[in-house]
């Protein structure tokens, strides 16, 4: 047997190369399991963000201007443009600011995005002298903004008794629509339960269901494989 890196004869049973150094391959040795070629799970290169947000920024940045020089030689002022500028804006914020951070945490990003809709909201209610905002728009935008703001916490941070917490949010958001109809009410002088039971009974039934799901093994573990494997 000789050695394969430089020839050397090698005397039997001898494990590496007296000259190098070089383990000796024998059939009867113990080898250890090297690093694989190739990777044992296979991972999607991640998309390059860079160009992509660079160029809906450029676009966003070309439609503000069209719209407020359009808007400045025909009106002589900020008219229709206003709205268009700053809902360009919170969808910008919505759907844009995220790609400039490498892991964006959305528990900051969702209040951020209900706190520019209810700025946006603001600017429509002065600008049309509604005054609805402060007994309509805003507490619905800071209801629904607070509800899955806490409803993406519990989902991201506790990992034992998804369907309770699953089924809780169904019944929580079910019952906001009678509130959201009592703001109409208060508002714009209509009257009560008028649609909103039929969204809180059914989502309040789905939520039973959930929770029963969380409290019952066999069920859950039925829900779990026909519906979430």
């Amino acid at each position: 047997m000789y050695c394969m890196k430089c020839g050397v004869r090698l005397a039997p049973g001898e494990e590496t190369c007296p000259l190098c150094g070089l383990r000796a391959y024998h059939p009867d040795l113990p080898s250890n399991d090297g690093e694989p070629l190739y990777p044992r799970r296979w991972e999607p290169p991640k998309p390059e963000r860079s160009i992509f947000r660079f160029l809906i920024t450029l676009l966003y940045l070309a439609g503000i201007a069209v719209c407020l020089l359009v808007d400045l030689n025909l009106c002589k002022t900020i008219t229709w443009s206003g709205y268009a500028l700053i809902g360009m804006g919170v969808a910008y914020l919505v759907l844009v600011m995220p790609l400039w951070f490498r892991h964006p945490n959305p528990l900051i990003f969702l209040p951020l995005d209900f706190l520019a809709v209810g700025l946006f909201l603001l600017y429509i209610s002065l600008k049309t002298r509604g005054g609805w905002f402060l007994s309509f728009a805003f507490p619905v935008t800071g209801m629904y903004g607070i509800l899955l703001t806490a409803a993406l916490a519990l989902f991201r941070y506790i990992r034992r008794g998804r369907f309770l917490i699953l089924g809780g949010c169904f019944i929580v958001f079910g019952c906001s629509s009678m509130l959201v109809e009592f703001f109409i009410s208060i508002t714009f002088g209509t009257s009560m339960f008028l649609w909103s039971l039929y969204p809180t009974t059914v989502m309040a039934l789905v939520g039973i269901f959930f929770v029963l799901a969380g409290l019952i093994p066999s069920l859950g573990e039925g829900v779990r494989k026909r519906i979430f494997m």
